[in-house]
């Protein structure tokens, strides 16, 4: 691309108010990225009014059995239970040395979160119980309980 030299190329860029090339420059490209928005794109509206709150649901749902091992999954009572906005899903399990784990898990309503996240030694000698809380659908089911209650 030549430029024209002399008052020619002078006037052109005259005409914007432009006498030196940095400066004309910088103004072609102003211009083309307004142009550019212009025709492409949406200008940004900013939004100054704070977001809706984010709404949780009224219950969440979790996986219920009252007797299980992993080795023969649920025994007794395998169901569905609903937890009260502020409540949450629990797995507590029973423990010996020999590695024998039993399963009980439930809802918990936001009351009883005490229980959520503790061990301690089992009324039977031998046993221990500690028990875990999570927060999201199903998130103590066998196929879930890996993840979210290691």
């Amino acid at each position: 691309m030549h430029f024209m030299a002399g008052p020619a190329g002078s006037r052109s860029l005259g005409l914007l108010g432009l006498h030196s090339n940095p400066q004309a420059l910088c103004m072609v490209l102003l211009l083309l990225l307004v142009m550019k928005s212009l025709v492409f794109g949406k200008f940004a509206v900013i939004n100054r009014e704070a977001p809706p709150p984010l709404e949780l649901p009224k219950y969440l749902r979790c996986y219920r059995c009252l007797f299980e091992t992993k080795e023969l999954g649920c025994l007794l009572g395998s169901d569905t239970c609903l937890a009260p906005r502020g409540g949450s899903c629990i797995t507590l399990h029973i423990k010996n040395s020999s590695s024998t784990d039993i399963m009980v898990s439930d809802c918990r309503r936001k009351e009883q979160m005490s229980d959520c996240s503790y061990t301690r030694t089992s009324p039977v000698f031998g046993f221990w119980m500690y028990s875990r809380c999570c927060f999201l659908d199903f998130c103590n089911d066998p196929q879930s309980r890996a993840i979210y209650n290691p």
